[in-house]
């Protein structure tokens, strides 16, 4: 095959990399106390990965992401792709934006938020994001929580929990076939 009609078949790949990259826009899933499937609980103490998996009944799980008010910093795996702003008052907000930033996204399922207070009645919220009968979350959507314990406490920290291991998305895979079939079209060519 002649020169110009692999540099044409480059373009075309290109281009549909480019379309692909247009269409996918980030959006936001807005979650309240009403949201479900939500498990709630009294306990005060701070719940640690295994705990959660206890009472979602998915183990093992392990924290992917948490940001908590009153630091600077978030942690977890996937802390530099995420950013969380906390709302309502500075020192008793009942709102936060889980913000995706850049970077990996967390991926993969089932996956569990995390919201706690500990001082009131539920002391924590935890709701399922990615599987059925739950909001459908993909990693890069904004997560709103609105009216978490609003006038009665405060958030005191969000975060994420999934399983050990991180499933690639969607859109990175179909970016992988694409190219290695480019890169096999291209050595066909050739010979």
């Amino acid at each position: 095959m002649n020169t110009n009609k692999i540099k044409m078949l480059m373009t075309l790949i290109c281009a549909a990399l480019i379309m692909l990259g247009m269409v996918s826009g980030a959006s936001a899933l807005t979650i309240t106390p009403s949201t479900s499937p939500i498990w709630t609980g009294t306990t005060t103490a701070n719940l640690n990965a295994a705990a959660i998996a206890a009472i979602v009944g998915y183990s093992p799980l392990v924290e992917l992401y948490k940001q908590n008010v009153d630091e600077a910093t978030d942690s977890g795996p996937f802390a530099s792709s995420y950013v969380t702003t906390f709302s309502n008052t500075p020192a008793d907000p009942s709102n936060a934006l889980i913000d995706y930033i850049s970077g990996p996204s967390i991926s993969g399922g089932p996956l569990y938020l995390y919201v706690k207070d500990g001082n009131n009645e539920p002391a924590y919220y935890i709701f399922g994001l990615n599987y059925t009968g739950a909001p459908a979350w993909n990693g890069t959507d904004d997560l709103i929580l609105q009216n978490f314990w609003t006038g009665n406490g405060s958030i005191s920290h969000v975060a994420i929990y999934g399983p050990t291991t991180a499933v690639p998305e969607p859109l990175t895979m179909l970016l992988l076939g694409l190219g290695l079939v480019g890169v096999a079209g291209v050595r066909r060519f050739r010979k």
